[in-house]
C-alpha cells in the first residue's frame, strides 16, 4: 500500500461528517455543540450581540458561534487548549494550499524516516540499533510526561516531524499543522486512554505518525471548504486567567451572553489531560512553565494549591461552602487519612469556590444589563465521598453577588465510579439585570476599585472620540483638555492623573467596543501624542496596533547572570526586565552588535509629537565599526506593547542621534524567566516587525549538549 492509498484510507476512517472543526481537537468531556445552539436560541442571541467563554477550552461555544454568525470571545489559562480554540475559529487558510503544503512536509519526514530504515507505512518493524539511533526528548521534558505515554519509536517519527515543520516552516499554515499533530499525538500515536482521567494503557511499540497527520490535515482542509462562503463572523481567544484578568482582555458592558463550562471541584488535574501535545509543541518547557501555568488556574484539586493561595477569603463568610468544607475535614479524620493530599481537600474546596466567587465578581463589570448567562456545571463526590451539589452551591454563591437565578437546568447524568451514584451535571441558568441590589453581598477590595476606574476611563476617551468622529474619517486630534471636559459633561470625577487615561488605552487595554467599531477594515484605532499635551487618534493596520509574542516560537536557553541580589530587590517588573537584558547582554546576543547601556527611562521633548520617554538607550557598534543605536521599550506584567511606542523612538533617534543607525527593540515578560525580544524597521507601509526571538533564562547546567546542538543547526541570519 502507497502512502497516497494509506492517506485515503485513514481519512475516511478519521473523517466525521456531522461534527466540523469541533472534531479538530477538544477535552474528552467537552459538552456538546447542541447545548450551545440551544441556550443561544433561549437566550435570543442574534449577530448584533456579542457571547464570551471564560472557561473556553477548545472552544466549542466560540466554534457554534461563529458557525452562526454571532460575535464571540474565549478566555482560557491552558496554552494547549488555547491554542487550539485560537486555531479552530480560524478559517482563513486556503483548504488546497493547506494541504498541498501538508503534503511537503510529508513528503520530506518520509524521506527522513527512509534514509534512516524507517517506513511510517509499515508497522511493527525491526529499527536498526535498536532505539541507539531514536530521537528523544531532553531529560527535563521527559520528566514533565506521564510515565511511558509515548513509545520510542512514534515519539522519534514525531521529533522528525516536527523538524520537518519547522523546514518548512509557512506562517499561513503552521498553526493548523500543529494542532492536527496534536490531536494526532492525542488519539493515534500516543499510549494514552481517557476515562474519564488521563492514564497510560498497553505500549504501542509503533505508531503510523507522518500519514495519519496528513489524514488529520486532509480532514481539516475539506471542513474549512465546507466554511468557505460564510461571513467572517469575530470570534477571538485571549490566553487569561478568567478569575483576575478579564479586564485585561475584554471592554466592560461589552458582552451579552456567557455560555461556558468551568472545571468541577475534583481530583482531576487538568494539566495531566493535555501534557504530551503541550511538552512537544513547546507551549511547556520546564517545571516552572508547569507551576505558572496551574498557578493560572482555578483551583479544582489538590495538585495545583500552593501556599499562597487566596481565593478562599472570597467565601470566608458563606456558611454553606464552610459547613462543606468541615464535613470533608470531618470524613477524613474519621477515616483515619492522613496524606498530604487528603489533608488539602477541605481547603480546595473552599479555593474552588472562592476563585468561582472572584470570577463572578469581576465578571460583572463585563457584562450588559440584561445579559443571560448559563453555566454548566457537575455534582461531585471525589473528596471522601461528601456529596459537592456544585450547581446549587454556585447558585447561591452567583445570587449573592447580584445574580438574577433563572433556574438550574439536568443537562445528563453521570455515573459516580466510587459511589455508583448518578451525579447530575447541571446548566446554571443566571441573569445579569444591571446593578446590585442594597442587600446584595459586595466584596470590596482592590479588583472592584480597579474595574470602578476601568469603566470612568472607557467613558471619558469614548465621549472624547465621538465629540470629534465624522464617518469615514482615519484621524482625530484632541488635546488633554479634552479629559477635563469629558469629566465635567459626564459628571465624572475628574482623574487624579490625567496622562493616566491616555496611557491605559495606550499600553495596558483595548479601546471600548463603541470606538473599535469605527475603525475601517483591518484597521484599529491607536492613540499617538501630537504635541505637548496633544493626542490624535489614528486608524493604523490591526496587525501592527499592538505587540504580542507569538506563542509557538522557538526558545533559545541563556545560562542566568543576573545577580540574586538584583532579582530579589527589583522594585517592578519593567525594572527585573532591563537588569536581566543588561547582565545577560541579551541585546547583544539578540542584535549581533556589541552593545553598552547609555542612559536608562531617557525622558525628552520631541518636536511634533511632544514628551517622550524610552525605557532604555544602547549604543553600540559592529565588527566594520559602525555605530549604532538601540532605544528599548521594557513590559511586564500586564502591560502591552505598542507600535506607538517605536515610532517615537525612531522620531527621538532622528532628532537625539541623527548620526547614528538607529535599531529600536522592544523586550516582554512572557514569563519570569522567559524574554521576548522584537526588532523593527521602517518600511514603505510604514514600522515593520522584522525579528522576534524567545530567550530562556536558566541555571548553566540546564544547557545540555542537545541544546546546543540544535542551536547550531539553525540557520545564520
Amino acid at each position: 500500500m502507497t502512502a497516497e492509498d494509506l492517506l485515503h484510507d485513514r481519512a475516511n476512517q478519521i473523517y466525521l461528517t456531522d461534527r466540523p472543526i469541533h472534531d479538530w481537537y477538544r477535552f474528552v468531556l467537552s459538552y456538546p455543540p447542541h447545548l450551545v445552539r440551544g441556550y443561544l436560541e433561549k437566550f435570543g442571541i442574534g449577530s448584533r450581540q456579542q457571547v464570551l467563554d471564560p472557561f473556553c477550552g477548545t472552544g466549542t461555544t466560540i466554534v457554534e458561534c461563529k458557525k452562526l454568525g454571532i460575535p464571540s470571545v474565549g478566555v482560557e489559562a491552558n496554552p494547549m487548549a488555547y491554542f487550539a480554540s485560537r486555531v479552530k475559529v480560524d478559517w482563513g487558510p486556503n483548504p488546497d494550499e493547506l494541504f498541498q503544503h501538508a503534503n511537503r512536509v510529508a513528503e520530506a519526514a518520509f524521506e527522513n524516516l527512509t534514509a534512516s530504515g524507517i517506513d511510517d507505512t509499515t508497522l511493527l518493524q525491526i529499527v536498526p540499533n535498536g532505539n541507539q539511533n531514536l530521537r528523544t526528548l531532553p531529560p527535563e521534558l521527559m520528566d514533565l510526561l506521564l510515565a511511558n505515554s509515548i513509545s520510542p519509536l512514534p515519539l522519534h517519527k514525531t521529533l522528525v516531524l516536527l523538524d520537518c515543520l519547522q523546514q518548512h516552516y509557512d506562517e499561513r499554515f503552521h498553526s493548523h499543522e500543529l494542532l492536527a499533530l496534536a490531536k494526532t499525538l492525542v488519539d493515534s500515536i500516543s499510549n494514552l486512554h481517557f476515562g474519564p482521567e488521563v492514564g497510560v494503557g498497553p505500549a504501542k511499540p509503533d505508531a503510523s505518525v507522518v500519514s495519519t497527520w496528513l489524514a488529520r490535515i486532509r480532514v481539516m482542509s475539506e471542513d474549512l471548504r465546507r466554511m468557505a462562503g460564510q461571513p467572517d463572523t469575530s470570534a477571538h481567544t485571549h490566553l487569561a486567567d478568567s478569575r483576575q484578568q478579564l479586564l485585561d482582555v475584554l471592554h466592560p458592558n461589552s458582552i451579552d451572553a456567557v455560555i461556558t463550562s468551568p472545571p468541577y471541584p475534583n481530583e482531576k488535574d487538568y494539566t495531566r489531560t493535555t501534557r504530551l501535545e503541550s511538552v512537544l509543541l513547546g507551549l511547556i518547557r520546564s517545571k516552572a512553565d508547569l507551576k505558572a501555568l496551574k498557578r493560572g488556574l482555578i483551583r479544582s484539586n489538590t495538585r495545583g494549591v500552593y501556599i499562597e493561595d487566596d481565593d478562599d477569603q472570597w467565601v470566608a463568610n458563606n456558611p454553606e461552602i464552610q459547613q462543606l468544607a468541615d464535613a470533608i475535614e470531618a470524613r477524613r479524620l474519621e477515616l483515619g487519612k492522613t496524606s498530604g493530599f487528603e489533608r488539602m481537600y477541605a481547603r480546595v474546596t473552599k479555593l474552588y469556590f472562592g476563585g468561582m466567587a472572584r470570577h463572578l465578581a469581576q465578571l460583572r463589570t463585563i457584562l450588559r444589563p440584561g445579559a443571560h448567562l448559563a453555566y454548566v456545571v457537575g455534582d461531585q463526590a471525589s473528596y471522601l465521598q461528601v456529596m459537592i451539589r456544585t450547581g446549587q452551591i454556585l447558585a447561591s454563591l452567583a445570587q449573592s453577588l447580584g445574580y438574577e437565578l433563572v433556574g438550574v437546568d439536568l443537562f445528563r447524568t453521570r455515573l459516580a465510579t466510587a459511589t455508583r451514584e448518578q451525579l447530575r451535571e447541571e446548566v446554571v441558568v443566571l441573569r445579569w439585570a444591571g446593578q446590585a441590589s442594597a442587600s446584595t453581598k459586595v466584596f470590596l477590595n482592590t479588583e472592584t476599585m480597579k474595574m470602578t476606574e476601568r469603566n470612568r476611563y472607557e467613558q471619558i476617551i469614548e465621549h472624547i472620540f465621538f465629540s470629534y468622529y465624522t464617518e469615514g474619517a482615519t484621524e482625530l486630534s484632541f488635546s488633554r483638555e479634552d479629559i477635563v471636559q469629558a469629566a465635567e459633561a459626564l459628571g465624572i470625577k475628574l482623574p487624579k492623573n490625567l496622562g493616566d487615561v491616555i496611557y491605559s488605552f495606550r499600553y495596558r487595554t483595548a479601546l471600548p467596543e463603541s470606538v473599535r467599531a469605527k475603525a475601517p477594515i483591518g484597521k484599529e484605532w491607536i492613540i499617538q501624542p501630537a504635541g505637548k499635551a496633544q493626542y490624535r487618534f489614528v486608524a493604523t493596520d490591526a496587525a501592527l496596533a499592538r505587540i504580542v509574542p507569538n506563542q509557538m516560537l522557538a526558545e533559545t536557553k541563556v545560562p542566568d547572570a543576573t545577580p540574586g541580589v538584583i532579582a530579589m530587590y527589583a522594585l517592578s517588573d519593567e525594572q527585573s526586565l532591563l537588569a536581566k537584558l543588561r547582565y545577560n547582554r541579551l541585546v547583544d546576543i539578540f542584535t549581533g552588535v556589541t552593545c553598552y547601556s547609555l542612559q536608562n527611562h531617557l525622558r525628552t521633548t520631541v518636536p511634533n509629537i511632544g514628551q517622550v520617554e524610552t525605557d532604555e538607550i544602547y549604543v553600540g557598534l559592529d565588527r566594520r565599526g559602525s555605530h549604532y543605536v538601540f532605544p528599548v521599550q521594557a513590559k511586564g506584567g500586564s502591560d502591552q506593547l505598542s507600535i506607538v511606542q517605536i515610532e517615537q523612538d525612531y522620531a527621538m533617534c532622528t532628532d537625539k542621534f541623527p548620526s547614528l543607525i538607529c535599531r529600536p527593540l522592544a523586550a516582554q515578560f512572557i514569563q519570569d524567566d522567559l524574554i521576548a525580544l522584537f526588532e523593527f524597521e521602517r518600511s514603505k507601509s510604514g514600522v515593520a516587525l522584522v525579528s522576534e526571538k524567545h530567550y530562556r533564562l536558566v541555571p548553566p547546567e540546564e544547557v545540555t549538549s542537545d541544546d546546543l546542538d540544535t542551536y547550531r543547526a539553525r540557520p545564520l541570519e
